[in-house]
This record gives C-alpha cells, structure tokens and sequence, in this order.
C-alpha cells in the first residue's frame, strides 16, 4: 500500500517529467543545440531535476521520440480513419500529424529518420495512416498501379514538408492537411 506522501512524490515526478519534454520539444524546436540547462530553465526546474529524469542528452531525445511516437498514434486512433474515404482520411492524418510535427519537430533535425528502431516504432505508430493507402489503391480511389508502401513513404514526405513549411511561416499549419491531401490525392488519384 502506498503511503500519501510516495503518491504526491509519484505525482511530482511525472508532473516534472512532463514538464521537461515539453520544454526540450519547445527549446530545441527552435535551437536544437541548446543546453539541458536552457531546458530545464524553460521547464522552470533544475538541472539536478532534469538529470534525475533523463540521463543525458540522448536520453531526453529518445523520450522525445517516444512521446511524439505516443502522441501520433492516439491522435490517429482517435482520427476515425477506417470509417472515411481515402482523401478524408489522409486530410484528417495531416491535420492531426503536422501540428504533432511542429511540435516536436526536433525529430526533424535529429536524424530520426536514420534509426532503425525509431523508423520501425514510427511505422507502427502510423499504421492507420498506411492502412488508409491500402485501402485506397484497392478500391481504386488511388491509382492501382501504384504501391501503398511507397505511396507511404511519399506522403511522409509530403507531412515533414509541410511541418517545416508551416513552422518557416510559408504555410498555415491549420490549413496543412487539406493542402497535403488534396496535393497527395491529386497526384495519386486514378487516372
């Protein structure tokens, strides 16, 4: 049995941890060589608080990864992919995943896309969305000759362009899923 003041220190702890990820997600955002003191600063804690929580930079960045992975797939789940067609369901992926992607668009700059492991967590985490693709090439709403996987691969493309076009301000980041869907729709609709 837990005693009241280990449930409040329980508590703190995750209270403080999340406060962290989300001020290395804003802070390195913007300057992803910014100290772990600028973080913790910005999470208004200590140091001693961050490194109790992620031992060092790269742990702080592979739970980085972990939470926008996290967040990606419970936004998707929610998104109602497999009760739409294929144009509403990559617009409603887009809409939920660009601003999931402004937000932790350190990943971007990070060479996520080079780590194996983070590449097969971020596969399954976008199932839904792939799922969409397969469907769409099989009922003929995306052009039947073209392979759902690559397909896949393109439109992931097309997400972390538009999260950097929205964050260098050249795109309205709430308009992003309409401008990707109907871009990806368009250019791989069938002909």
């Amino acid at each position: 049995m837990a005693v009241q003041g280990e449930e409040h220190g329980r508590a703190d702890a995750l209270r403080n941890r999340a406060a962290l990820l989300d001020a290395a997600a804003d802070v390195l955002a913007v300057a992803p060589q910014a100290s772990l003191s600028e973080v913790a600063t910005r999470a208004g804690l200590g140091r001693a608080t961050l490194y109790r929580h992620f031992e060092n930079r790269d742990a702080l960045r592979a739970a980085i990864r972990t939470e926008a992975l996290s967040r990606a797939s419970a936004a998707l789940a929610g998104a109602g992919l497999p009760e739409c067609d294929t144009h509403e369901g990559i617009r409603r992926a887009a809409a939920v995943l660009v601003p999931l992607g402004m937000r932790f668009r350190i990943l971007l700059t990070e060479g996520a896309d080079n780590d194996e492991d983070f590449l097969a967590a971020r596969n399954e985490a976008l199932e839904p969305l792939f799922g969409v693709l397969v469907r769409g090439v099989a009922n003929g709403e995306l052009s039947r000759s073209a392979n759902p996987a690559w397909l896949g691969l393109v439109l992931a493309g097309m997400l972390m362009s538009a999260v950097r076009a929205a964050g260098a301000g050249l795109i309205d980041p709430d308009r992003a899923g309409d401008l990707v869907a109907n871009a990806f729709v368009s250019g791989f609709g069938p002909r």
